[in-house]
């Protein structure tokens, strides 16, 4: 069914705007919600408060239970709007993937605590109608929350009781970033967007943008040029020197190995994140955010080394600086993504571990 309001463009009040900026945090775009609301630019204002407000954390309720509290509402409102959005910021504020691929199993899954299950079985109760909660549910939920931390809990299905009602009265039409993120963790449990999504909204898988083509394509084409022609501008080095580049270059290649090892399914040769990709900070991420790269600077630098080719060494020049420039477009994608990354950012090297102070 067409919205019973379309969203009004973004830039339609400046004071909403500012303020919707919380919302690039949480999902990575404004939500349509909010730009319906814009008619009465005081309720969005309101709304938009009140919603920092709910989302703050001053306990132990994480942001990612906190999402995962509003899916289990939203679900048991029936409201698929709101379920692809909760799920979607989940992910984005770090939910294991397994939380979010096993989220209607939280009562018997390893991956949910016992206070988990706790919060999500009240969140259930709280927001089926009519209301569920009963002694039993109540005291397991102040058996592991304490008296603020309850108060949080009841806020988020408090608040999703209204945008669930909102959502699916006023028929807001889906993003297409909560619809991909729907699509990949919701489908499987019958979820289809219903009323929020038309057939020409639903995205198709897309192809990968062209500047992530150019960037791989300009990567190999360095990479073929430092190999093709070793023995221009031959450089006389001492064999001291030539053997420290074999161990750089072996080095590179052990770093190599296990930065694609550590990467797992997430590995893609181009900058944009896949899909379905998780952001990984352990094993060689913790220490440094490219380590691939630096596996083959390492690489490119130790073997021009030992080859004594003036050639190689231009070449490996033009690697990091192509690196470095493919590097900052990525991070700028993951920024968007992943809402811990600029922490992440903060306590890592680019290319190399960063030096205690």
């Amino acid at each position: 069914m067409p919205p019973l309001l379309p969203p009004l463009p973004p830039e339609y009040d400046a004071d909403v705007a500012q303020m919707a900026t919380f919302f690039q945090e949480t999902l990575g775009f404004c939500p349509n919600s909010v730009l319906t609301m814009q008619r009465r630019p005081a309720l969005a204002r309101a709304f938009i408060a009140l919603n920092q407000a709910v989302m703050t954390n001053e306990g132990r309720v994480s942001s990612a239970l906190k999402r995962l509290i509003g899916y289990v509402a939203s679900h048991a409102a029936g409201c698929q709007y709101c379920q692809a959005h909760t799920i979607r910021a989940a992910e984005r504020y770090g939910a294991a993937p397994e939380q979010l691929e096993h989220v209607w199993e939280y009562r018997t899954h390893p991956a949910f605590s016992d206070a988990e299950r706790a919060a999500l079985d009240f969140a259930l109760a709280a927001a089926s109608v009519p209301n569920a909660v009963d002694s039993d549910i109540a005291q397991a939920l102040k058996k592991h929350w304490d008296e603020g931390e309850i108060v949080e809990i009841l806020a988020v299905v408090a608040l999703f009781g209204f945008l669930n009602r909102w959502n699916d009265s006023m028929g807001t039409p889906l993003e297409a970033p909560a619809i991909e993120t729907g699509q990949r963790f919701l489908a499987h449990h019958g979820w289809t967007g219903g009323k929020h999504v038309s057939a020409s909204a639903t995205p198709t898988r897309p192809g990968t943008p062209l500047r992530d083509v150019a960037f791989v394509t300009v990567q190999f084409l360095l990479m073929a040029a430092y190999l093709a022609n070793p023995d221009a501008w031959r450089v006389a080095l001492p064999d001291a020197l030539r053997y420290t580049g074999l161990g750089l270059a072996l080095a590179g290649g052990s770093v190599l190995l296990l930065a694609f090892f550590h990467l797992g399914r997430n590995l893609t040769a181009f900058p944009t994140p896949k899909a379905s990709g998780q952001l990984v900070t352990e094993g060689l991420y913790r220490w440094v955010r490219h380590p691939i790269y630096t596996g083959v600077l390492l690489i490119a630098l130790g073997w021009a080394a030992f080859s004594e080719s003036g050639w190689r060494f231009l070449f490996f020049v033009l690697l990091w600086g192509l690196f470095w420039i493919k590097s900052s477009y990525e991070e700028r994608l993951l920024l968007q993504r992943f809402p811990t990354y600029a922490a992440y950012r903060r306590r890592t090297g680019r290319f190399w571990p960063k030096w205690p102070r």
